[in-house]
């Protein structure tokens, strides 16, 4: 310290400068390092629907992907606390940009985890499908290529039995809340955008007409493509076409705006699960058409969900309505699915054999218990938008 303050002034202040210059490259230096994505294992469970972004800084996301709630995604990169991430690359099944970021505060990040190759989650783009049921196994999108080293491998074999027609031992139906799915998932869809030019259609004021799964233990919502179609096409309107009688494809339309409008959900819902129960679609659509009118027709629907529309609800009054209609512990038996505090989903577990004209209360007697919701406990009903 004494050899540099016996320099010249001017001399003092030149090393001043460049010991500065030396600090402040040091400091810019590790800033970034903090921001870099590290490269990571393990996996990602989604608790709740986010966006899968190609481009996280510019929020890019090609065909509108979203994450499926209980779905396992490996993971390639972390960025922030390596066990808290602020964001995580994933690899999904999108054909655009495989590799995902996704928030950390979508799900859980469990490090020493290892994802099996065939449990690589299927995330739904929002351009096609309505949401996603809860599950802790994935959908798959694609059947694995025939070739002689695949024959005979597990993989290959779990594929077979998630592909056989009437080997099922659960059915769930999916219903939407169309003013959710609108707001979140399907502004740029021709129902949404039909529907939002009146505030007092229908289809704001009861559920929607999601789908009959067919469900298998060991398949979760890999069950499914039980006939000729084995995968999933990058829009539903590329699936063949499902020519069902006049008075099904009517009241379908009642419930499932997207037959009515011309998404295609309907083909999507035949070719993926009702090809696994059904060998007509009229009669798959008639059995789905047939219990959504009953739910819509309940006083719980009627009553309860309408008086709170564009209001909040807690769980437990949703709960005791919906048990009030359906018989004591049926809220045991479905799962709310929420997004952003709204109300998105429900997904009402039913037996294995389903009779035309049973009942859903005596169903839902029958029926294998719900898995946890994602739902606050408090939610919102979303009105019309």
């Amino acid at each position: 310290m004494t050899a540099l303050f016996s320099l010249p002034i001017h001399n003092r202040a030149g090393i001043y400068r460049h010991s500065f210059g030396l600090l402040g490259l040091l400091l810019i230096g590790f800033t970034p390092i903090a921001l870099q994505a590290a490269p990571a294992s393990g996996e990602f469970v989604a608790n709740k629907r986010c966006e899968l972004f190609q481009s996280k800084n510019k929020q890019t996301n090609p065909d509108d992907w979203q994450s499926n709630i209980g779905e396992r995604y490996p993971v390639a990169e972390i960025l922030g606390n390596s066990a808290n991430p602020d964001w995580l690359r994933v690899r999904t099944n999108a054909n655009s940009s495989p590799l995902r970021w996704i928030k950390g505060d979508c799900g859980q990040y469990n490090a020493a985890a290892t994802a099996p190759a065939e449990s690589i989650a299927t995330a739904q783009p929002t351009a096609n499908v309505e949401p996603a049921q809860t599950s802790l196994t994935s959908e798959s999108a694609a059947v694995k290529s025939e070739n002689p080293q695949e024959r005979g491998t597990p993989e290959k074999r779990q594929g077979n039995v998630c592909q056989i027609e009437d080997n099922y031992d659960s059915n769930v139906l999916a219903l939407s809340w169309q003013s959710t799915f609108c707001e979140l998932y399907g502004s740029r869809k021709p129902e949404c955008r039909a529907l939002s030019q009146n505030s007092d259609a229908p289809q704001w004021q009861h559920f929607s007409l999601h789908g009959l799964w067919p469900n298998r233990q060991q398949c979760g919502t890999r069950y499914g493509f039980c006939s000729s179609v084995k995968q999933q096409p990058s829009d539903f309107c590329d699936y063949p076409e499902v020519t069902l009688n006049a008075s099904v494809q009517k009241n379908l339309e009642e419930v499932m705006p997207s037959a009515r409008y011309g998404s295609c959900l309907e083909r999507h819902e035949w070719w993926k699960h009702g090809t696994c129960r059904n060998q007509d679609p009229n009669d798959y659509f008639f059995l789905a058409t047939q219990l959504t009118q009953e739910v819509n027709a309940s006083a719980w629907v009627q009553q309860f969900i309408h008086e709170r529309i564009g209001k909040k609800v807690t769980q437990q009054e949703l709960n005791q309505s919906f048990d009030a209609s359906f018989g004591q512990g049926a809220h045991t038996k479905v799962t709310l699915d929420c997004a952003k505090g709204l109300l998105s989903e429900i997904r009402i577990n039913l037996p294995q054999v389903i009779n035309n004209y049973d009942s859903l209360p005596s169903l839902l007697a029958k029926a294998p218990k719900a898995k946890k919701t994602n739902c606050p406990a408090t939610l919102f009903i979303d009105n019309p938008n």
